[in-house]
C-alpha cells in the first residue's frame, strides 16, 4: 500500500506481527502434548477401575486430576487460537471461539479458568490432610474465582459503558 512506500520502516514493524507464530506453535505443541497427557491419565484410570478401583473413591481424584489436565489444554489451545486469529488471520472456528480482542481472549480465558480452579478446588478438598487444611484450600479457590469473575464482569461493563458513554 502507499503507506508502505512512503514509510518503509512501518512495513518492517508491520510484519512484526508475525513472531506470534512462534506462541503458537508453541502452544500448540503443549496443547496437543497436554491432551496426550491427559489421554494417557484416562486409561490408568480405566485400568484401575477395571482392576476393581470402582468399589473405592479413592480414585475420583486421580478423575479430578484428568479433568484438570484436559482445562489445561483447552486454555493453551485458546491461547494458540487466539493469539492466531488476534496478529496472523482469521480461522474457522466456532462464534463463540471467534477473537478479535486481547478483550475476548481474556474474557476466554477466564471462563476456562474458572472452572479449571473449581476442579482443583474440589481436588484439593477431596486430598486435605484435616478440616483446617480443607478450608484454607475452599477459601483460596473461592477467592481466586471471585477475583476471576469479579474481573470478567468490569471487563464486560467497561467494553458496555466506555469512558465517552458514561458522560
Amino acid at each position: 500500500s502507499d503507506v508502505y512506500k512512503r514509510q518503509p520502516m512501518s512495513k518492517l514493524i508491520g510484519r512484526l506481527r508475525y513472531i506470534t507464530i512462534l506462541a503458537v506453535l508453541g502452544l500448540a505443541v503443549t496443547s496437543f502434548a497436554s491432551f496426550g497427557w491427559a489421554g494417557a491419565k484416562t486409561f490408568k484410570l480405566v485400568g484401575e477401575l477395571l482392576q476393581g478401583g470402582w468399589r473405592d473413591d479413592v480414585n475420583l481424584g486421580l478423575l479430578l486430576g484428568i479433568i484438570d489436565t484436559y482445562l489445561l489444554a483447552v486454555v493453551q489451545m485458546i491461547m494458540a487460537i487466539g493469539l492466531y486469529e488476534l496478529f496472523i488471520g482469521d480461522l474457522e472456528v466456532p462464534d463463540w471461539l471467534e477473537i478479535h480482542s486481547l478483550d475476548d481472549l481474556k474474557k476466554s480465558l477466564v471462563d476456562v479458568l474458572v472452572v479449571f480452579m473449581a476442579v482443583t478446588g474440589v481436588k484439593g478438598l477431596l486430598s486435605a490432610e484435616d478440616a483446617g487444611d480443607a478450608l484454607r484450600q475452599a477459601v483460596a479457590v473461592a477467592v481466586v474465582i471471585v477475583a476471576l469473575t469479579f474481573f470478567r464482569i468490569a471487563t464486560a461493563w467497561t467494553k458496555a459503558n466506555p469512558p465517552s458513554a458514561r458522560k
